[in-house]
């Protein structure tokens, strides 16, 4: 059985702009994987039903050439080697604070020093990136599943590298690194946005909140520092090639990239096979 890549996506850490490269490089052949209905219930925040091996096994019925999977519930620590023992994880991480930052001004829809302390009081907001990994807030259970399952992690902060190191990574020919920012707050013009755009928020710069930040984001700081220190230095010593000079053409690449659309087949493939079978409860 063909091995197949699986990307844990974790939001706010540019994961719509992966999931972008990876239906450009290989279109129908990328699943992004979606709970069956009849487990969504019990999904409440940061509690998120992993799919699983039969899941999987299900979605191959109709990606027939099916290059890998993506998507919030695909966890490294559920039974998806069951159907697949040669799946090779990999994940995007953010630096913890910006990341949460960015969450809080994504889905909050007021933004006064209150907003924001009720956010943060919230606990299901907390070490969102090691809850993700490891289903729970357990930085050690992070750090061992990366260390054991997930084979290889990007950072948002150096995402022009990261994408050039997962392209030898994944070893895929039809991997094509280029790129347009996808999903970035800056774009929104929701009401809320308008709203976050109006709001001072200059309380973020205080030494109380930024304490704040610090805390609920300890155990995530935990697991990004392990990252840094062990799989980027692992994953640079890795690369083939001059890094810089390949990011340097890659931004080029990237100034005259053409407009791109998703292939036909693949959005087929998603919205009337795959999503209608899951409503008919047959994936």
């Amino acid at each position: 059985m063909t091995a197949l890549y699986a990307f844990v996506h974790i939001e706010k850490t540019a994961g719509r702009t992966v999931r972008a490269v990876l239906l450009r490089s290989f279109g129908a052949g990328h699943c992004e994987i979606r709970t069956p209905y009849a487990k969504r219930l019990p999904e409440v925040d940061d509690r998120r039903v992993a799919v699983t091996g039969d899941d999987l096994r299900k979605v191959r019925r109709f990606y027939r050439n099916l290059r890998g999977i993506a998507g919030h519930n695909v966890k490294a620590y559920s039974d998806l080697h069951v159907a697949c023992p040669d799946l090779r994880y990999f994940t995007f991480l953010r630096d913890p604070v910006k990341r949460y930052l960015s969450h809080f001004k994504n889905r909050s829809r007021a933004y006064a020093r209150a907003d924001f302390d009720r956010w943060a009081d919230a606990t299901w907001t907390h070490d969102w990136q090691t809850k993700m990994i490891a289903g729970e807030a357990s930085a050690q259970k992070a750090i061992d599943l990366i260390a054991t399952r997930i084979g290889f992690v990007g950072f948002t902060e150096t995402f022009d590298e990261s994408l050039l190191m997962l392209g030898q990574w994944l070893g895929e020919p039809g991997f094509r690194p280029e790129y347009r920012p996808v999903n970035q707050l800056a774009g929104k013009q929701r009401a809320r946005d308008v709203a976050r755009e109006q709001a001072d928020m200059s309380y973020l710069d205080s030494p109380e909140v930024k304490a704040r930040l610090r805390g609920v984001n300890a155990l995530d700081q935990q697991v990004y520092d392990f990252c840094l220190r062990e799989c980027h230095a692992r994953q640079l010593a890795a690369y083939r090639g001059d890094l810089a000079a390949d990011v340097a053409a890659m931004r080029e690449r990237n100034r005259h990239l053409a407009e791109w659309t998703e292939p036909l087949s693949s959005r087929l493939l998603r919205n009337w096979v795959y999503k209608s079978a899951l409503v008919l409860r047959l994936a």
